[in-house]
């Protein structure tokens, strides 16, 4: 093949994608390699907290029963899947644990870049991923929470993995228990002993998915049997750990930790502009419209995820008040992916405007 005619062969666009694409994983891999850089690492957020727990793991060979925190002598209610995982990677390598929990944050955060592509990918396609990964890069909610050594991060992977097989899911009727069912059935599991938030989100986004598709059989099962999965893993844990399945006991609930969120921050109160950053509502509606436009298949599994975090976030107006501030984070994850899905339909109009133009001039300087 001559030069010219491979040159001509490259497909340009599928480079400059890759090339989009390796350089928001490098901003945004740079920034999480900050964690290691603290004098005890890391230092930001509860990592005392759980490394304690991941230190006596290692040490008598088991999860704790007792709590060490708070003076002790009560049962660790905690749900286990992320000092599970932090304390598995430090017996497999030797690392200490408080080392393996910012290079764990450094792979999560990761996985979640990952998981956000795959999922903006496998709903509308690979422009619109890329551009769901530049507002994953510049949002400062997720710089917040994505740096931070806490079970949350974990969450943030694996809510988004879980609707991925979901979305994957393309077995039409009669419903079957296929791979995709059984990896759902896997990542809601996991992602019940991973944090109450986490399970809270999840939940709440299949149960209203599941609502929109009860006519619709196989859609209803693919959302129900991992709704089923996540619910039941926390109560076996539960009854486990607290030999009970009512949460009011639960130190969150009884004593309504969090912050209330508004649009604009205050003395009291969390801004929502201020941590999802001003482009991404106006975008994230736009996209919100264009898959209603386009009727895109599976649209009701993001509806389900925009609105269930929202009235998480907002469960203060309900008597709740709890988290509400850890809550927006999956509300802005959601609102990510729905903006870049905005943002690509803002470039094809923009686009097909500037081609309608050029065209109009064309045939003036014909005639």
């Amino acid at each position: 093949m001559a030069v010219q005619d491979l040159w001509k062969s490259v497909d340009y666009s599928r480079g400059l994608r890759y090339a989009v694409i390796i350089a928001l994983l490098f901003l945004f891999v740079d920034y999480h390699l900050k964690v290691l850089q603290s004098y005890v690492i890391p230092t930001y957020g509860n990592t005392l907290y759980h490394v304690g727990i991941e230190r006596l793991t290692l040490e008598s060979g088991h999860y704790p029963a007792q709590e060490l925190s708070y003076n002790g002598g009560f049962p660790n209610f905690y749900v286990p899947a992320y000092r599970l995982l932090v304390a598995s990677h430090s017996l497999v390598t030797g690392i200490d644990p408080m080392l393996m929990s910012g290079l764990v944050t450094i792979l999560l955060s990761a996985a979640m870049f990952g998981v956000i592509y795959s999922f903006t990918n496998r709903f509308v396609g690979k422009n619109a991923a890329v551009c769901a990964l530049f507002f994953l890069t510049i949002s400062p909610e997720m710089a917040i929470f994505t740096i931070r050594a806490l079970p949350e991060l974990l969450g943030l992977f694996l809510v988004p993995l879980t609707l991925l097989f979901v979305v994957i899911n393309k077995r039409e009727s009669p419903f079957q228990f296929n791979a995709y069912v059984l990896l759902s059935v896997i990542a809601a599991a996991t992602t019940a002993l991973t944090h109450q938030m986490a399970l809270l989100t999840l939940s709440l986004v299949l149960l209203f998915y599941a609502a929109t598709q009860i006519k619709n059989r196989n859609e209803f099962l693919k959302a129900v049997i991992p709704l089923i999965a996540v619910i039941l893993m926390y109560g076996l844990w539960q009854v486990y750990s607290l030999h009970t399945l009512s949460i009011l006991g639960l130190s969150q609930v009884k004593y309504h930790e969090g912050t209330a969120v508004d649009f604009l921050s205050s003395v009291n109160r969390v801004g929502f502009f201020e941590r999802a950053g001003l482009l991404l509502l106006p975008f994230a509606v736009i996209g919100i419209v264009w898959l209603e436009r386009n009727k895109v298949q599976k649209r009701y599994l993001l509806y389900s995820w925009v609105i269930a975090s929202l009235l998480l976030t907002k469960n203060d107006l309900f008597g709740i008040e709890i988290f509400m501030d850890r809550f927006l984070t999956f509300l802005v994850q959601s609102l990510i992916i729905a903006a870049g899905i905005g943002a690509l339909a803002t470039l094809k109009y923009f686009d097909s405007l500037l081609f309608r133009m050029l065209t109009k001039k064309s045939l003036r300087q014909n005639d």
